[in-house]
């Protein structure tokens, strides 16, 4: 599974330029920073960076939530069917803002980070950075400053101490989309167009993921699947397929979801959330999801058959809409950053960009690809649409979310059967054949027809040659 995520806030100097800063030397966050570094002691917080569980599940709350009341606000439909976000980006990024804030406009971006009742806010969640050297995920910051514009001193200073940004100054569009290029490994190239005259400050940072299943999928058992838009219309999707797959899943009456957890390695896991056939539509689980809580009632893992979408998606956002309905309309007004410099400052825009892929690649644990000696095996179908969290293990922190309507909106909708499918039982004889077909059919010999078993999944029935039959 590969993600990758931008986030970049535009500030505009209203009352023009002045002398030249002295920015330090750029640089990503990387786990050759020195560790020294990491231990000041900034505004009277501890320069301990070793922080308890609670602390970082704390941390990891706050971003859940801010996450979940981003998701609400951004629309779902026809020309935009999936949402990819990093609430993990969008925090580091309004917190280093709130760094320069001051006052009322503080208080509002502290309220709207969930973190106005944690103390410490900025030490605890700046020491997430070198906790997740020991994961797949890479964070890349930096602050692009106008050569001419005066920044605070103190500014510079607390966002390198607690978020790793360095200031760099801001030359050109094709330097800028040439450090994004760079940081998210080639997925997001040519970011900006164009940078206004009068941006004199970004925030920026990207986000990089790369993860490895402690399960894999065999690309041989990829087969195209049926992935149901709504009761009314399906398109057809390359699934991944596993036939002994170890994986905790919940049926949540509350929800009225599935609830799965895929593991990676490194301390990650994937976390999709279906809602049931016939019920609520994928949004409005969003008010009641609780990350935690859902990890404390998972069950222990169980070998079942899996099938999910195989997919590679992109979204490119303007995010000032979603904020202001979120409360944080007076950033991009007359908001109080006077902790950034003595000019009046206004964010002129909030601009993200993501990708995700998930694939088979990158695994190196093999799994039985024939069940033999069940009974019967439980199989989750991922063939409508859900919710999806990449999620740190130790903090709980959702790295990734988002929200998949249609994996394959490239693809022209077709009229759909009952949409009841694909998360019920198989007996070992349908278990076994469907993934001998999904593996060995070949296609330039055999004729394959859609059918619908009893439990409602979509799989394909193929006819050989007599004299390949069994």
């Amino acid at each position: 599974m590969k993600l990758y995520i931008l986030l970049v806030l535009l500030c505009l100097c209203i009352m023009g330029l002045t002398e030249d800063p002295s920015p330090g030397a750029p640089e990503v966050f990387s786990p050759s920073d020195e560790e020294e570094e990491m231990e000041k002691d900034v505004q009277n917080c501890s320069g301990q960076w070793l922080f308890s569980s609670k602390e970082r599940r704390a941390i990891g709350g706050a971003i859940e939530r801010l996450g979940l009341q981003l998701l609400k606000n951004l629309p779902v439909d026809q020309q935009q069917p999936n949402i990819i976000l990093s609430p993990l980006s969008l925090a580091f990024a309004l917190a280093q803002l709130t760094l320069g804030a001051r006052n009322e406009t503080e208080k509002l971006l502290l309220k709207s980070l969930h973190a106005d009742s944690l103390p410490c806010y900025h030490h605890i969640q700046g020491g997430l950075l070198p906790h997740f050297r020991n994961t797949s995920l890479e964070v890349a910051t930096r602050m692009y400053l106008r050569p001419g514009f005066e920044v605070r001193l103190s500014f510079v200073e607390e966002s390198l101490a607690r978020y790793k940004s360095r200031p760099v100054p801001l030359v050109d569009v094709e330097e800028v989309n040439q450090w994004v290029e760079n940081a998210t490994h080639g997925h997001i190239p040519n970011f900006l167009e164009s940078i206004p005259h009068d941006v004199v400050l970004m925030l920026m940072n990207a986000v990089y993921f790369k993860g490895e299943w402690q399960t894999r999928f065999d690309p041989q058992a990829t087969s195209k699947g049926i992935f149901y838009l709504d009761n009314q219309n399906s398109v057809s999707v390359d699934m991944m397929k596993s036939a002994q797959y170890p994986l905790r899943l919940l049926e949540d009456p509350e929800l009225e979801a599935k609830v799965a957890s895929f593991p990676f390695k490194g301390n990650t896991s994937l976390l999709i959330v279906m809602p049931l056939p016939g019920g609520r539509n994928v949004t409005s689980v969003l008010p009641e999801l609780n990350i935690s809580d859902l990890y404390k009632r998972l069950p222990q893992e169980k070998t079942m058959q899996v099938n999910l979408p195989k997919v590679k998606l992109q979204y490119r956002k303007e995010l000032e809409e979603a904020l202001t309905k979120m409360g944080l309309g007076s950033l991009f007004s007359g908001p109080n950053l006077s902790g950034i410099s003595d000019h009046p400052l206004k964010v002129t825009g909030v601009r993200h960009a993501s990708t995700v892929e998930l694939s088979e690649e990158g695994v190196e644990a093999s799994a039985t690809t024939v069940i033999t000696s069940m009974r019967s095996v439980s199989l989750f179908s991922v063939n409508s649409p859900f919710l999806f969290a990449l999620v740190d293990d130790a903090t709980l922190t959702p790295l990734f979310m988002g929200i998949v309507t249609n994996p394959a909106p490239d693809n022209n909708p077709m009229p759909s059967d009952d949409p009841h499918v694909g998360n019920g039982t198989l007996s070992d004889q349908s278990v076994t054949e469907n993934v001998k077909r999904d593996i060995n059919n070949d296609n330039s010999n055999r004729s394959c027809s859609e059918i619908d078993p009893v439990d409602g999944s979509s799989v394909q029935s193929c006819s050989a040659p007599t004299g390949d039959r069994e």
